[in-house]
Formats: structure tokens, C-alpha cells, sequence
């Protein structure tokens, strides 16, 4: 048996459940959870504030673990091989259509009508799709990204979900060189954003948040200016 955490509804205490052992489809891989973590979603999910979840899930759509067991000849992002040992993280949205106006055009598949996402829109009916398990079934077709040797899993963890969702955003901005750029909010996704900002040649980052120890840190990291909301006026702050 494999013990996961579940979230049986909104505002209702998590519980720890038991399930089979998955039995492998061809192209599946079994990762064994080293790290998830807690990501704003989750407390969204907690509190209600999404729509369509099909409570009780296993939550968890950022991990990073073991390759304990697989099925037929399943490949990596690049066509490699994957090979039992290996660590290994894994894309959460998946079976995009790959034929909408959002998988095409807008090419934000995030957004395709018929995805999938790990720890959000599976039920915990549907197996260990979550990230809060021991054991993580990944469906044949997701994508799995070993780990290189050089970064360890609580390297990788520690940036979450925040950094490759601040990532995403920058590619969609097209940030380019000279750029001034106004990050609103100064969580994990806010400072990833100032800081990739940089990277991308902005030349004057603003950060828009507080508390006053998360703006300190964004001045830590480059920020040029920042405003603290808690200090701020709406008025004040679209003057500025």
C-alpha cells in the first residue's frame, strides 16, 4: 500500500489514505517522492477558489523524485532513454490537444480546455496523480526531465513552482534589453520575475508588494525601486 495525503473539500482537514500499488501501462514511470512542496495553487484549492477540482484529490503538481520502476522503453524530454536510479522531475499539465486557439496560437498549452494537471484536476479516485504521495504514477506521454547530476533535489524544489511560472511569464513579456519592468506582488513568483527580468536586460526592475522583509529582499536581488503596499495608497502608487 502507498500512503498519499488527501484533500477531501474545501476548508476540510487533510487526511493521510492508503491505495494499491499502481500497476504500470506501457510508456508509465513510478517516481518515489524525494520533495513536493506547497504552492499558492494548493491553498486556492484548499480554500475553493478554483473551479472544477474534483475533490478528494492528492494535491501536488511540483515534485522531484526517483525512478523506482517502468514500463516498456519510456523517453525523456529529449528522446533519451529513462533508467530505473534516476532523480527526476516531470511536466504537471499535460495531454494538451495540441490543435486549440491556446495550443497554436496563443502557444500557452497552460491554458488548453482538455489538459490535465497533476494534483489538480485528477481525483484521488484516479490513482496517485499527485505530488503529495509516496509514489507518483506518471501517465505514459508525460514529460519527465532528469535531474542533472550537478543540481540536487532541494536545490530544484527550492525554486517550485514560482520560478518556472515567473519564467513563463517573462518568455510571454518579451522582455528585452533597455526594458523597464513592474512586477506586481513580491511572493516566490515575484522575486523569480525580478530576477529573470535582470537576466533578460531590463534595465529598471519595480517591484509592487510587501511585506517589507519580501521588498527587502527583492532589493537584495537587483530590484531598482520598490513600493510597499501596506504603505501605499492605490493613488499613491499609480502616481508613482
Amino acid at each position: 500500500m502507498v500512503r498519499a495525503v488527501v484533500m477531501p473539500g474545501p476548508h476540510l482537514p487533510v487526511e493521510v489514505r492508503e491505495y494499491p500499488l499502481p500497476r504500470l501501462e506501457e510508456g508509465a514511470v513510478l517516481l518515489r517522492t524525494i520533495y513536493s512542496e506547497v504552492c499558492g495553487t494548493d491553498v486556492h484549492l484548499h480554500q475553493g477558489h478554483l473551479a472544477g477540482v474534483p475533490y478528494p484529490i492528492i494535491p501536488g503538481h511540483i515534485n522531484v523524485g526517483e525512478i523506482v520502476d517502468l514500463r516498456g522503453a519510456p523517453a525523456d524530454v529529449d528522446g533519451q532513454p529513462l533508467r530505473k536510479g534516476q532523480v527526476a522531475t516531470f511536466l504537471d499539465v499535460h495531454e494538451t490537444c495540441g490543435h486549440c486557439w491556446y495550443c497554436t496560437v496563443a502557444k500557452a498549452t497552460t491554458r488548453c480546455p482538455h489538459r490535465k494537471v497533476y494534483g489538480i484536476t485528477y481525483s484521488a479516485s484516479d490513482g496517485l496523480l499527485g505530488g503529495w504521495s509516496e509514489l507518483i504514477y506518471l501517465k505514459p506521454g508525460v514529460k519527465v526531465l532528469p535531474l542533472p547530476e550537478s543540481v540536487p533535489p532541494e536545490r530544484f524544489i527550492g525554486a517550485g513552482c514560482g520560478l518556472p511560472t515567473a519564467m513563463h511569464a517573462l518568455e510571454r513579456a518579451e522582455i528585452m534589453l533597455g526594458d523597464s519592468v513592474v512586477v506586481q506582488g513580491s511572493g516566490p513568483v515575484g522575486l523569480s520575475a525580478a530576477i529573470l527580468a535582470q537576466l533578460s536586460g531590463a534595465t529598471q526592475v519595480i517591484v509592487v508588494g510587501g511585506p517589507a522583509a519580501r521588498l527587502a529582499e527583492a532589493e537584495r536581488i537587483g530590484a531598482d525601486v520598490v513600493i510597499n503596499i501596506e504603505a501605499t495608497s492605490p493613488e499613491e502608487r499609480a502616481a508613482r
